[in-house]
């Protein structure tokens, strides 16, 4: 029974890895969305809900893989030789998993900085285009009064 939740771990971690790799694709994309001078809103925002359900997806698989560990922790501490090559491969698994997670890491720390400068971009062309509308405003507002001087008696007669 031990067997078949070490393998059981095994598929999960290896699992794991290809979602860690997807994960990283998905940051990739994202990184050249938002560093477009006018980035795809609609094609963020699936990209972000892809990212959701991927996050969704891992803690799942971290969850099922610290029950599967619970249930065969006793096992593998007290028989280390009988389970000498799977406990290697997990090992190996969790190094790969740790160097991904580390990737994933610095894609969304340079995402942060890459969404702060988007937000900065839009913040500074809204501020622009209330300041054009505010004196096109301003404008119109004066050119009425201009038009509104009083009553004027035009004399037609020659």
């Amino acid at each position: 029974m031990s067997d078949t939740y070490i393998s059981m771990m095994i598929e999960s971690l290896e699992k794991k890895l290809k979602l860690l790799d997807r994960a990283i694709e998905i940051d990739k994309e994202q990184e050249e969305l938002i560093t477009q001078e006018d980035p795809d809103t609609k094609a963020l925002d699936a990209n972000i809900d892809a990212k959701g359900a991927l996050v969704d997806e891992l803690n799942t698989l971290d969850l099922g893989f610290e029950n599967m560990y619970a249930k065969v922790r006793e096992e593998l501490i007290n028989n280390k030789d009988a389970h000498k090559d799977e406990i290697r491969t997990l090992q190996e698994l969790i190094r790969k998993i740790t160097e991904k997670v580390a990737e994933v890491e610095a894609f969304e720390a340079r995402s942060k900085i890459n969404v702060e400068n988007y937000l900065k971009r839009r913040r500074k062309k809204i501020s622009g285009s209330r300041a054009s509308a505010k004196a096109a405003n301003s404008y119109a507002l004066n050119m009425r009064s201009m038009g509104s001087g009083g009553s004027v008696f035009l004399d037609n007669k020659k």
